[in-house]
């Protein structure tokens, strides 16, 4: 069985992650399988479009915790921290849609928000930058980024969990819809775009990119070198030992 499946619906590519029973979490096989799906709909010129969704009750729980200490590696020698540009990034030929099913945290936060074009949120979706309770510098910056109010990116950074509805009122999704209707609504927002003309989707795209909030340089420095400090403490491994430890209690 795929981890990730995919298929084309007239201008718009599919992408389905496909492993339910661990929360669509990013192990090194489903990050290999995403990255030939994420390349398959730049290379069919018959895509205008991609959409990108999760399979079960989840949209996609970030790094596979369990995975990568079974494997014994640290933070920086792990699957996801080598294909940070999959999710970290928007670096996709063409525009994509989000369809966000369930949790959506970590990694798979990003993957959802940062990584995407269009945000579409069911009102069973929750957001969470999961690394903050697990002892890693993230989320301090995430609001800035996306132009959120003080109070959401406040609560983003603080570990908190940002429901559907009230991520589509602080600005981090386009649209929020009931479980049943989330499909049918990021396929009527890539058909919209697949129909309007390329050349100013595509300029639109490039251009829009380059007003993206960028963190002030010595802010940056900053959080860089308190990440660190964080990092050497160990305090990210014993974060990774408290979950698996609650998952097997």
């Amino acid at each position: 069985m795929a981890l990730v499946e995919y298929e084309r619906t007239g201008p718009v590519g599919v992408v389905r992650l496909n492993r339910p029973e661990r929360m669509n979490a990013l192990g090194a096989a489903m990050l290999d399988e995403l990255r030939a799906a994420f390349t398959e709909i730049d290379s069919d010129d018959a895509v205008r479009v991609g959409v990108i969704t999760g399979s079960g009750r989840a949209f996609c729980a970030g790094r596979d915790i369990k995975e990568a200490n079974t494997a014994d590696t640290s933070l920086s020698e792990q699957a996801t921290t080598k294909n940070l540009d999959l999710f970290m990034e928007n670096n996709h030929a063409k525009p994509m849609v989000s369809a966000v099913n369930g949790y959506a945290g970590g990694g798979g936060f990003y993957l959802a928000t940062y990584s995407v074009d269009l945000v579409v949120a069911a009102e069973s979706a929750s957001f969470h930058i999961a690394e903050v309770g697990l002892g890693i510098l993230h989320g301090w910056q995430t609001g800035f980024w996306f132009n959120l109010s003080k109070a959401v990116s406040t609560e983003l950074a603080y570990g908190f969990r940002v429901g559907g509805r009230r991520a589509y009122d602080g600005g981090l999704a386009n649209r929020v819809t009931t479980d049943g209707e989330l499909m049918d609504t990021a396929m009527g927002m890539a058909q919209h775009v697949a129909a309007m003309p390329l050349p100013i989707i595509e300029a639109n795209r490039a251009l829009r990119s380059r007003l993206d909030n960028r963190i002030p340089e010595d802010v940056d420095a900053e959080g860089g070198s308190r990440y660190r400090e964080i990092m050497d403490s160990g305090l990210a491994g014993e974060g990774d030992k408290a979950f698996l430890a609650s998952r097997s209690s």
